[in-house]
């Protein structure tokens, strides 16, 4: 309460007049609800990619994010704002704007660049984009490899799939009834055993399929993990994300053409 003008100033108001207002950050898997979350500023969208939404919201309206219908986590501030911010970032020294903390701190900053203000990038922010490029690509890899296994199971009607354990079952149980077998042996006109034999092999087909594509998401995921630095990272996000790696990486790692400027064409889109 203030005594000279009676006014009660509550902790929010007076975020929103330091423009510190408190927000909460979010990674989750685009949907058409996240549009439905706010108006202006309520709502903002730092990334998108492939699907996955990286956004931050006033913390007074957190409420509205169970209304996503797809996957979300919150993350961190830093990861929110920095991770992003410094995706990909290979500089030691950066330029940053006034509206940037670090553009007044004397233990960062290197020169006055004009308008902007060149700092050292402190190693919480290069961690922050690590840590986001490893959750980014984890969801994205997760994503694909989910539709990859969605059109495998595609091959066969849901009406097929409906029956695929019992059919397993009586297979490896010719002695007990058989009741679903008989039924497709006498719609081909063959043998009961021939029809186990051939739910057998197909149910193997399909899991040495599935396994496949998993072990294959694993070890990519793994690849991703066991990076320890953002150039790392840019060369996994170039060759399997088709995210072009910053121009002096290419050059420094000779990735260029003749003139050994300009970096070497990639493919986009995803490459697994």
């Amino acid at each position: 309460m203030s005594e000279s003008t009676g006014i009660n100033l509550d902790t929010e108001v007076l975020a929103i007049l330091e423009g510190t207002e408190k927000r909460k950050y979010y990674i989750a898997r685009h949907c058409a609800e996240l549009s439905q979350l706010g108006i202006g500023n309520d709502l903002e969208i730092l990334w998108n990619m492939y699907g996955v939404t990286v956004f931050s919201i006033k913390e007074a309206l957190v409420r509205e994010v169970h209304r996503l219908t797809k996957s979300y986590e919150e993350i961190t501030e830093d990861m929110g704002r920095w991770g992003v911010k410094h995706f990909a970032e290979i500089r030691a020294v950066v330029k940053v704007t006034s509206e940037d903390p670090l553009a007044t701190s004397e233990l960062y900053k290197v020169e006055q660049a004009g308008p902007k203000v060149a700092i050292e990038l402190p190693q919480e922010r290069i961690d922050a984009a690590i840590a986001f490029m490893k959750v980014s690509a984890k969801l994205i890899i997760e994503d694909e490899y989910d539709r990859k296994f969605l059109s495998l199971k595609a091959e066969e009607s849901k009406l097929e799939q409906f029956f695929w354990d019992a059919q397993l079952a009586e297979a490896n149980n010719l002695s007990g009834d058989t009741p679903i077998l008989n039924s497709i042996a006498t719609a081909k006109s063959i043998a009961v055993s021939d029809v186990a034999a051939s739910v057998i092999a197909g149910n193997k087909a399909f899991n040495d399929k599935s396994l496949a594509l998993y072990d294959a998401m694993v070890a990519l995921k793994q690849k991703f993990t066991d990076c320890a630095t953002i150039k790392e990272l840019n060369v996994l996000w170039e060759d399997y994300l088709g995210v072009p790696m910053p121009q002096q990486q290419a050059i420094d790692l000779g990735n260029t053409e003749e003139d050994g400027w300009t970096p070497l064409p990639i493919k986009s889109g995803l490459q697994f």
